[in-house]
């Protein structure tokens, strides 16, 4: 049986416990380094979709606010 899906905030590239530096960022050579980002696992545990990043904790969790509250929105087909 599967689970209910659910969101996952994360700093990118930091371990669990890890603190953010900006000597580490650099290092690490990527202007994404250690920034925010969220993903929508499924309840197989599987990632179904993920977001850009974000340079605070706040600023993912807007959008994860508003991606929730989405129940009925329009969809709509597009010339790719």
């Amino acid at each position: 049986m599967a689970g209910k899906p659910y969101f996952e905030i994360y700093q990118e590239g930091l371990k669990v416990g890890e603190r953010r530096s900006l000597a580490n960022a650099f290092l690490a050579g990527s202007l994404t380094h250690r920034q925010w980002r969220w993903r929508l696992v499924g309840g197989n545990g599987e990632p179904m979709a993920c977001g850009e990043s974000y340079p605070d904790r706040d600023s993912a969790m807007r959008t994860i606010s508003i991606i929730a509250n989405l129940d009925g929105a329009e969809v709509r087909e597009v010339n790719g």
